[in-house]
């Protein structure tokens, strides 16, 4: 029984430690942030994100600042890359938040195991006002994951990414949007969960031999 307690308190720290977040896109130094992109109100603004894994999608973090004296409304957009080229492709999961005061803050999104099996995504905000908008990390590369810097912006605010809607700064910033995507590796917690079933299961088969 003593056996069985300590193998069940082992099977638990592993199932648990598979349920922890990974991230698998980060580039949100925390620090050091010089600029923001006031894509203006209520237009898109977005980055290319290429995830280290297919994972579906916990929670999106984004670092945001309003230089505005009053509050803004901010809306979380996540795309995948089916478009031409891997441009903003489908619509995959919009979410809101109301009432961000000025200043600089990390806006935390969460999503409801989004994007599985899909690493190519684009990720950004709209806000309500001019003055407010994404900030830009000064790391120079995201790790873990990768991005091509290139940003679409809804600059005429149609509601849409159209094809003359792409920037491309060739290092001007050098740096992506400050984005950290935190994904949960539920095939790892079910891996876990089995073995767990399993061992339980062969000590009550070698338990029930000895009797």
């Amino acid at each position: 029984m003593k056996r069985a307690m300590v193998l069940l308190g082992a099977l638990s720290v592993i199932a648990l430690s598979a349920r922890a977040n990974i991230i698998d896109f980060d580039n949100d130094p925390g620090a050091g942030y010089q600029f923001y992109f006031r894509g203006g109100p209520n237009k898109q603004v977005l980055d290319d994100v290429n995830r280290v894994s297919g994972l579906p999608i916990k929670q999106i973090n984004i670092a945001f600042f309003n230089a505005n004296t009053f509050n803004v409304d901010v809306t979380l957009y996540v795309y995948d890359a089916t478009g031409a080229g891997g441009g903003v492709g489908n619509l995959l999961y919009t979410a809101s938040l109301s009432g961000i005061p000025n200043g600089a803050f990390q806006l935390q999104f969460g999503t409801p195991n989004i994007a599985a099996g899909i690493q190519n995504l684009w990720i950004g905000l709209s806000a309500s006002a001019d003055r407010a908008g994404m900030l830009l990390s000064p790391n120079p590369y995201p790790n873990p994951g990768t991005s091509a810097d290139v940003f679409a912006w809804d600059d005429d605010g149609n509601g849409m990414i159209d094809s003359n809607d792409y920037w491309f700064f060739g290092g001007n910033p050098v740096a992506n949007f400050a984005i950290e995507v935190l994904a949960v590796p539920e095939p790892a917690s079910l891996i876990a969960l089995g073995s767990g079933l399993m061992s339980l299961l062969a000590l009550r088969r070698r338990k029930a031999q000895r009797v």
